[in-house]
């Protein structure tokens, strides 16, 4: 195990009926809040009017910004704009991941004379920068952004990505972990994210780094724990203790206790920023696509945890097998299971055109130079989420 500093400000409030106390929470820090938010979803369900009734009960003043589907720069902006307008003392996410990270960096923005964009690409560092407090309030599990630092931001014109990683003062002061603010996400939108859920876990697992059992044993009951619940929820959309252990799972993933003295190289996003752009995928069908090829190509590169995972997760039967097979058949078994959600198992399977993996080899020649994956294997990569064979 390598040598690791942790720290983790987040305050976790979970469970049934805990949505009530985000008033109390918000409190805290001030009484002029921003609301940042997705599509329709959160109206449609009655969160949205359940947030909004019980903050002007306590006399917040609340400013929205609504409609974030994306996150990306101009609504960055938009929300600095609003909090420096209005005195807004505390920045709330309401939703997933980009609505979360969306929130981070108006957070970080609304309280510095910089242009946000010069920190999110690096030009300004952050260490010295202050943040508005910030606020989670998850209705999908799946990002865990609300236990981190994290904000990964892309320009709406150029589509450069940007991000802050791991800066203590973007961590949520808090975040409301509601399961039951989950049930009216449909079930193949939750399989996305559980998925989500585990190939976080998995980029952090599979890495050279060797004697971290801690680590590895809360990964792997991570994965187990998920796909259960994954199992059950596809039979009942409202079983409120499925969504509990996806919605526990997504806020332990990422917020750094899993890595810690492994040294993870954070693939998946990457391998899938291959094929995205081109096929116009989003960033958890990507991952869902190419994760389990880089497992079935590349199990050979760490294969003591590749054995490791198919035995202990996926159940895989060591008699009369190499420890490549049994690693191979580790990485098999969790494409059957995706392919058992009703994920889409490759591009062909979504009537993309192409054919092989020459239509993609800037994109390739791009990851190849990160020297983690070579370019032979990442070309079999994406020619298996090609056409699956």
């Amino acid at each position: 195990m390598i040598n690791f500093e942790y720290q983790n400000p987040t305050k976790v409030i979970f469970g049934k009926g805990v949505i009530d106390k985000l008033s109390n929470e918000i409190l805290n820090y001030g009484n002029r809040v921003l609301l940042v938010y997705g599509g329709n979803s959160i109206k449609d369900n009655g969160t949205y009017d359940c947030i909004v009734t019980q903050l002007k009960k306590h006399c917040i003043s609340i400013f929205e910004l609504g409609g974030v589907k994306s996150a990306t720069l101009d609504r960055v902006y938009e929300g600095i704009e609003i909090c420096k307008q209005n005195k807004v003392e505390l920045v709330v996410g309401i939703g997933g991941g980009t609505c979360i990270d969306v929130a981070k960096s108006i957070a970080l923005g609304a309280a510095n004379q910089v242009d946000i964009w010069d920190v999110l690409t690096g030009k300004i560092p952050w260490d010295d920068l202050e943040a508005l407090p910030i606020g989670a309030v998850v209705t999908i599990a799946g990002s865990g952004s609300e236990m981190d630092g994290n904000s990964e931001i892309d320009h709406d014109v150029t589509g450069v990505h940007g991000s802050i990683g791991s800066f203590i003062k973007t961590y949520p002061s808090f975040a409301v972990l509601d399961p039951e603010l989950t049930y009216s996400i449909p079930f193949q939108k939750t399989a996305y994210h559980g998925v989500e859920i585990m190939i976080q876990a998995l980029e952090q697992y599979f890495c050279d780094t060797r004697n971290t059992p801690i680590q590895d044993g809360f990964i792997e009951t991570i994965c187990k724990v998920v796909m259960e619940a994954l199992k059950d929820l596809k039979h009942n959309q409202t079983d409120y203790n499925a969504r509990s252990q996806l919605m526990w799972a997504s806020a332990l993933v990422t917020n750094r206790i899993l890595g810690r003295g492994k040294g993870a190289k954070w693939m998946a996003g990457p391998l899938s920023g291959i094929i995205d752009e081109k096929a116009e995928l989003n960033y958890t069908t990507a991952i869902a696509i190419t994760f389990p090829k880089y497992m079935m190509v590349c199990c050979k590169d760490h294969l003591s945890l590749f054995k490791q995972f198919a035995i202990n997760v996926m159940g895989v039967n060591q008699e009369g097998k190499t420890c490549l097979e049994i690693a191979y058949e580790g990485a098999l078994k969790l494409q059957e299971f995706f392919d058992d959600l009703g994920l889409v198992h490759c591009l062909k399977d979504m009537d993309m055109p192409f054919t092989t993996y020459q239509e993609f080899e800037s994109e390739i020649e791009k990851v190849a130079k990160r020297n983690i994956i070579s370019k032979e294997d990442l070309q079999r990569i994406v020619q298996l989420s090609i056409g699956g064979k």
